[in-house]
């Protein structure tokens, strides 16, 4: 009897396990849905309900789980309602980014999700969790390693527009934001400071006229010169350093 209740309990156990495999995966979230999702945020504003941020919460990891089985071209991400920046490599760093209203002085917010490949052709994607325009995707010349830079910026208040340089790495199926390409940061975030990139020559140009040192965050002394108006960073080893 108790021979016959244990094949009973392993025929049951095997057919729960069948029964399981047989169940079909979760559909992951559709163009469509993101594209919905996306407006309705587009109308909101930042911090106007606990709902309202659960939304934006929620479209992060919808919008990270779509990159990681979906790539998309410029035309297809703006059809979504998706800000589009890519790298013109192998591994075609890209960032998209969707925004909505801050309803104060800051004006408009983004939100940017990164996505990548390995090797293999798998796709990957981050989110970021900051509030940044990301325009720009320059590939720096680093032997051994993958490392990108990023150029954007994001209204702080109605005086300060924050530019921001921001340095990535790509370790196979990993992203790295723990760089030290800025005197041992991985960003740099100026106030009214335009930046711009010369791939060809690995350097990094920021027009210094409306630069100011009452901003929270500041040059570090060995490159800044008190009313100098334009400074050079040359990328080197693996870091930017003053470029003469």
């Amino acid at each position: 009897m108790k021979k016959l209740l244990h094949i009973g309990l392993a025929l049951a156990s095997c057919w729960a396990s069948e029964a399981a495999a047989q169940q079909p995966a979760k559909a992951g979230p559709t163009a469509a849905e993101l594209k919905k999702r996306f407006a309705s945020i587009s109308v909101g504003t930042e911090g106007e309900s606990d709902a309202f941020t659960n939304l934006v919460d929620a479209t992060d990891r919808k919008l990270v789980a779509y990159l990681k089985t979906h790539e998309l071209s410029a035309a297809e991400a703006k059809t979504m309602g998706l800000g589009y920046a890519e790298s013109a490599d192998a591994n075609h760093l890209k960032v998209f980014t969707y925004d909505y209203s801050s309803g104060g002085t800051r004006g408009t917010i983004h939100r940017p999700v990164l996505q990548w490949k390995n090797a293999a052709g798998q796709l990957f994607a981050y989110s970021m969790d900051e509030e940044c325009g990301f325009a720009e995707i320059h590939k720096l010349a680093s032997t051994g390693r993958t490392l990108y830079l990023l150029l954007g910026g994001e209204q702080g208040d109605s005086q300060c527009f924050v530019d921001q340089a921001r340095v990535v790495e790509l370790k196979g199926n990993y992203l790295l934001l723990t760089s030290t390409a800025f005197d041992k940061k991985p960003a740099l975030r100026l106030c009214n400071v335009e930046m711009a990139f010369d791939p060809a020559r690995q350097v990094l140009r920021l027009d210094l006229a409306e630069y100011s040192t009452e901003h929270d965050e500041t040059l570090p002394a060995q490159w800044y010169r008190p009313g100098a108006k334009t400074l050079a960073l040359k990328f080197e080893n693996g870091r930017f350093v003053k470029h003469l």
